[in-house]
């Protein structure tokens, strides 16, 4: 907030910003959906959803390391494609490190390849992930088309991953897992704190998703469908507004608004014309050459500075970017967006600090008695973020240019 403020001095100083211009900047829809969000899915984890998943997960890998692993990236990768990846984070790292210790095994592969899979997954929908609300809020895209369009690819980055993570923990993959009883024997239904929450929320974020795909044929702005999808669970449970509010994370939203206003300046100032203008001399006139710019450019934008930053940055950068170089405007969605989605969204995962849900994930194991440091998380997902990067520019390639 005191880079907002100061670029709002500042800009006021010199003539090219103020305040009723910063306040234009603010993405209301934007945070409006993830407020909705972060509400139904956090009374949803309260009903103790998560615990009862993933000893499920749990119990469906048969003794087998390497399927239980599978099992838990897979789980949370879907999962965080219809619901907050953060949330979700939150709630299943905790039993992963409970399962991992009843199995005598270090949680370290585990919950990394959750945080990851998390990323991943979210960028396969408009509400998974951060960037993907405020690209599709910006660009006009629908949640059925973040569906349609990334859906595929996203798929085939995560099964991918699943290999590169058998190559790097073959060790403990191979393994036995001599004491499976153990997993056996817990109860998942004593995860679920309140049945009758459970059932209400299942509905209320079934309620929600079909909302989403119909959004925009409704005409109703998908932060809308958020706030409904919260308001249709606190009315059917009954439940008191303040502990729903209470799972809004404030800090993240403010953050948010802070960037908002702190990049505004930075467009009125003209610099963000300066990285299109970049941008477009450096492709030539080739859309193959611009999108592998905007991976380049978004994925190494996101992994050093994190993906939120990157997107709120590079949002109207690729914006003026398209306008310049007409590239990408004879499809239903240009695939500039698509190429922003996903460097941003996967390069998250580069270094703890890249994602939100990275640093989550270090703080909960920490927390637990198991420190992962900044160099024990990006040695594992760096190479796994290159990976990623390099495919899914291959698959946009394919998709986009060769079929198209």
């Amino acid at each position: 907030m005191v880079g907002a403020l100061s670029m709002i001095l500042v800009g006021h100083a010199l003539g090219f910003y103020d305040q009723n211009l910063a306040l234009g900047y603010i993405d209301f829809n934007t945070i409006g959906l993830l407020m909705g969000m972060m509400m139904l899915v956090g009374m949803l984890g309260d009903s103790g959803f998560f615990g009862y998943l993933a000893i499920k997960t749990a119990k469906m890998s048969n003794g087998s390391y390497y399927r239980l692993l599978t099992l838990f990236i897979l789980v949370t990768g879907f999962a965080s494609a219809f619901l907050d990846n953060i949330t979700t984070i939150l709630l299943m790292v905790p039993v992963t490190i409970t399962i991992a210790e009843e199995l005598e095994v270090t949680p370290v592969p585990f919950v990394i390849g959750e945080g990851i899979a998390a990323h991943i997954g979210g960028t396969a929908t408009l509400i998974g992930d951060p960037p993907n609300i405020l690209i599709g809020s910006q660009a006009g895209i629908n949640f059925v088309q973040f569906m349609i369009y990334l859906g595929p690819i996203v798929l085939i980055v995560l099964f991918s991953t699943l290999l590169v993570f058998e190559l790097m923990f073959h060790d403990i993959m191979k393994k036995d897992m001599t004491n499976f009883d153990k997993i056996v024997d817990m109860d998942e239904s004593e995860k679920i704190k309140d049945w009758d929450m459970f059932k209400k929320a299942i509905i209320s974020l079934l309620f929600t998703m079909c909302l989403f795909t119909v959004h925009h044929i409704l005409g109703i702005d998908p932060w809308v469908v958020a706030m409904l999808g919260a308001s249709v669970l606190l009315l059917l449970s009954f439940s008191d507004p303040k502990k729903a509010i209470a799972h809004v994370h404030w800090s993240t939203l403010l953050f948010l608004v802070g960037l908002f206003i702190l990049i505004g300046g930075l467009d009125n100032a003209g610099i963000i014309d300066l990285i299109a203008i970049g941008v477009a001399r450096a492709s030539g006139g080739s859309l193959l050459k611009a999108l592998f710019m905007v991976m380049i450019v978004s994925g190494t934008f996101s992994i050093v500075v994190g993906n939120i930053p990157a997107t709120i940055t590079l949002i109207p950068a690729i914006g003026t970017f398209i306008e310049l170089s007409g590239l990408g405007t004879g499809y239903a969605v240009n695939p500039m967006w698509w190429a922003l989605s996903l460097a941003v969204c996967l390069g998250s995962n580069g270094t703890l600090i890249s994602g939100p849900a990275n640093l989550m994930v270090a703080n909960i194991s920490e927390g637990m008695g198991y420190k992962i440091s900044f160099r024990d998380f990006t040695k594992i997902s760096l190479p796994v973020t290159i990976f990623s990067l390099v495919l899914s520019f291959l698959l946009l390639w394919f998709f986009f240019i060769v079929l198209m």
